[in-house]
């Protein structure tokens, strides 16, 4: 009973102490954005009873600055003064606790306009497919841009925005998929206007398919008879199990120019692909080189 008296008695007295508070901020205009790395502190030394002194332990020493209503504008920043906000912080604290000074009385926050930038997205991924399995065509990012909002002087330097590494081992199925975003590191103000993206992909069964090609030759003049070998050549391709009968010959084609040897004076063509399907991947001839013999 003594030390519970004795408690109440110290409580119920008057204490002048300092109190350390954060600062948050409201009412910014909407197209305005704060550029200060660090949110400032603010010491208030106040003048209250020991109870609201030990209840202020258990709450959140945050004030709010209004920048509307609170600050004005000078050289690019906003300025707050505190005997300007002084009502405005009175409220904040309480009925209970009258301020003595507050240090320091007067902060700055820079501030840039806003400005919108529009970037593509860079997939981080580590794919790999299972046996026999691919996808025709390139994964799909939805959407494959993305909007970063922020002063001028920030995003200007930013040409592109990173996925998390999507990685996804022994594919079978289609890809479907979300990924986050790589957001702003600490220090930046700029925001993203989403922090996720899609991730699609059509996964097929995939197998080889051979054919024998024929070589052209381009550019031959008239007065000019050469033979040439091979007279075909043996490409592979990789194709999916559905469009395998569909792959013909002639949806292939292979030229050689006779221009390059006639300022090169090589004695060998080197062929080149000049047309190839749509629904096939990772073509290869077999042949690197035709040899020829002027015969006229």
């Amino acid at each position: 009973m003594a030390f519970l008296i004795l408690v109440l008695s110290k409580l119920s007295k008057s204490y002048t102490e300092t109190l350390t508070v954060a600062v948050n901020y409201i009412n910014l205009p909407e197209d305005k954005i704060l550029t200060n790395n660090e949110d400032p502190e603010v010491k208030i030394s106040v003048n209250t009873y020991g109870f609201n002194l030990f209840a202020s332990y258990f709450y959140d020493n945050t004030i709010a600055i209004d920048i509307e209503n609170d600050t004005y504008i000078n050289k690019g920043t906003y300025v707050w003064v505190a005997n300007r906000a002084l009502t405005n912080i009175e409220t904040q604290l309480g009925k209970n606790f009258k301020i003595e000074s507050i240090k320091p009385d007067t902060l700055s926050f820079s501030f840039g306009t806003l400005s919108v930038k529009k970037v593509p997205v860079i997939l981080n991924s580590n794919l790999s497919f299972a046996s026999g399995y691919d996808s025709l065509k390139k994964i799909v990012l939805v959407p494959d841009s993305i909007k970063i909002i922020g002063s001028d002087s920030e995003i200007k330097t930013i040409d592109h925005v990173e996925t998390f590494e999507l990685r996804l081992l022994d594919i079978k199925e289609n890809i479907n998929t979300t990924i986050s975003l790589k957001v702003p590191e600490e220090g930046h103000t700029f925001k993203l206007s989403q922090e996720k993206i899609r991730i699609t992909a059509d996964v097929e069964k995939f197998t080889e398919g051979t054919l024998e090609i024929p070589v052209v030759i381009n550019n031959l003049p008239s007065d000019i008879q050469i033979n040439y070998f091979p007279k075909t050549i043996k490409v592979s391709y990789e194709v999916s199990l559905n469009e395998y009968k569909s792959i013909k010959t002639s949806d292939f084609k292979i030229e050689c120019d006779y221009l390059e040897i006639k300022t090169s004076n090589k004695s060998y063509f080197i062929p080149k692909f000049v047309k190839i399907p749509d629904n096939v991947k990772r073509v290869k001839m077999k042949q690197n080189k035709i040899e020829y013999i002027i015969t006229e």
